[in-house]
């Protein structure tokens, strides 16, 4: 159902007050942590998790768009807090799911790194599903990049033993459907403190793909890491720094092979060259750092997505499809917005099998963000601020990052918003966006979930999609455990039994 009744009052409502007492906000990361990154134009910033923008000066009409009101066939919960540890393990699962992203994979089994109470194995790698929680691989002490010398980890490829993960958004762990998972861990009394990892299910091993101190397929030495995206074939495509430059190239690995795929430097299509592909650099307290984002996105077909700024080109930069080697502008800046303005910058661009992408933009017009889907004369806006959602309007949008791909083959986007409500609340909801441009709501803060409790009120911004119309969600979850991740799964022709009224905002 529509409720296009609905939109004459909101629309009275929100245009005849001012902007919402909480300014807009860009959710760039989890945590508190402050990020070094560089802008189109070569500026150099600190991205804290949230960025506040300037009210504009007037709202922007609002889209016609409302929830199409699909129906949830199931939400099941596959890890939790307190979870107990499989295989004899000591401690229980402290995922903080509400601000720490998981991938998804089309079996329904999500990949994620947690923290472990009670023991003194303390963090680990895990993945879950309807058949519950397995370990990866385990590490003790303070964390990732604090520089432990803690040696009860599990052992690593490299030698030594595996200390501290990177539970944040920027090195959330990948997962294909065989149930291979890549993942970032420091390491102490190995060849290199620090690696990229997988994991092979089918074998229960892991090797390296890539460690700090490697040789660099650019010449020169791997300097520093960062995570990356990973097809059912085994194919990675991921980040790192050579000799300490002043960004990160997409490298490619292979079954033991590195090669590098695009690299600052290189030719840009159409004219010009690269002057930066990845700029995020998260800091460490032992003085590392990592190649944060935006990390490239791969499909099934070995297409690799990317954003590429560029000097003396056809634009400033964009984002970019490689394809063999070839690579080719999806989108400008400068180009015009669907629904209004132009493209001032990028997020990471999610890829999926049909060579279109999700991202979230920067622009110039009145809404100053927007999540787009789509590919070359095939876009649609998503969703941007100041859209109706049922009795209020999107309000907060998170910043796009692989690997956690939340565009589906058929078009589906998985996105994630704070809504601003008609009575000045403020209310976290995970919709899909379908390429008719309806709106499904799935989970709205202050409902009831299926299976117990209640949606929290921390939600994590960062959620997946799968091609099985499944998708997996962080949330806190009062009443059921501190905090859940949940499986999905949508049935878009079946009533709506969760949501009667196709978008149930109440408290």
């Amino acid at each position: 159902m529509t409720h296009r009744h609905l939109l004459l009052p909101l629309m009275l409502l929100f245009a005849c007050s001012t902007a919402p007492a909480g300014a807009q906000t860009i959710l760039h990361h989890d945590g508190g942590a402050t990020v070094a990154d560089r802008k189109i134009d070569g500026t150099r910033v600190e991205r804290a998790a949230r960025t506040t923008l300037a009210p504009p000066s007037a709202a922007r009409p609002l889209a016609t768009t409302t929830p199409a009101g699909a129906a949830l066939c199931d939400a099941a919960p596959v890890a939790w807090h307190g979870l107990p540890l499989p295989d004899g393990e000591d401690g229980t699962l402290s995922p903080l799911s509400f601000m720490h992203a998981a991938t998804l994979n089309n079996h329904g089994r999500i990949a994620f790194a947690a923290l472990v109470d009670d023991a003194a194995r303390n963090q680990g790698v895990f993945t879950a599903d309807a058949d519950g929680l397995r370990i990866v691989a385990l590490g003790c002490g303070p964390g990732g990049g604090s520089g432990s010398s803690d040696a009860c980890g599990d052992p690593s490829p490299i030698g030594g033993t595996f200390t501290g993960f990177f539970l944040s958004t920027f090195a959330t762990p990948d997962i294909n459907d065989a149930g291979d998972v890549l993942f970032l861990a420091d390491v102490t009394g190995g060849s290199a403190p620090r690696g990229l990892f997988l994991y092979r299910a089918t074998t229960g091993t892991i090797v390296k793909v890539a460690a700090v101190g490697d040789p660099s397929p650019l010449g020169g030495t791997i300097t520093r890491l960062g995570m990356g995206s990973m097809n059912n074939v085994g194919t990675i495509a991921f980040l790192a720094t050579t000799d300490d430059g002043d960004g990160s190239d997409v490298l490619l690995w292979q079954d033991g092979t590195l090669t590098k795929y695009v690299a600052a430097g290189d030719p840009a299509p159409g004219g010009g060259t690269f002057w930066a592909i990845g700029t995020e650099f998260w800091g460490f307290e032992d003085g590392s750092s990592i190649a944060g984002g935006p990390v490239p996105g791969i499909n099934e077909s070995g297409q690799v997505s990317f954003r590429g700024y560029v000097s003396g080109g056809v634009a400033a930069g964009g984002l970019f499809l490689g394809t063999k080697g070839t690579h080719e502008w999806l989108v400008r800046a400068g180009d015009a917005v669907p629904g209004g303005g132009t493209y001032n910058d990028f997020g990471a661009p999610l890829l999926n099998n049909n060579g279109e992408i999700a991202f979230f933009s920067e622009t110039s017009d009145t809404s100053a963000l927007a999540w787009v889907v789509g590919k070359p004369g095939q876009w649609r806006r998503a969703l941007a601020p100041y859209d109706a959602i049922g009795d209020g309007i999107a309000w907060e949008l998170a910043y796009s990052r692989n690997p956690m791909n939340a565009l589906a083959d058929n078009g589906d986007l998985a996105v994630w918003t704070r809504r601003f409500m008609s009575d000045s609340s403020e209310l976290n909801t995970l919709l899909v966006s379908h390429a008719d441009a309806s709106l499904d709501v799935l989970a709205v803060q202050g409902t009831p979930t299926p299976f117990g409790g209640s949606w929290g009120g921390s939600m994590d911004g960062w959620p997946s999609i799968n091609q099985a119309n499944q998708l997996r969600v962080g949330s806190a979850t009062p009443g059921f455990a501190l905090s859940a991740d949940v499986v999905l799964t949508t049935c878009a022709s079946s009533p709506d039994v969760i949501f009667r009224d196709g978008f149930d905002g109440g408290a």
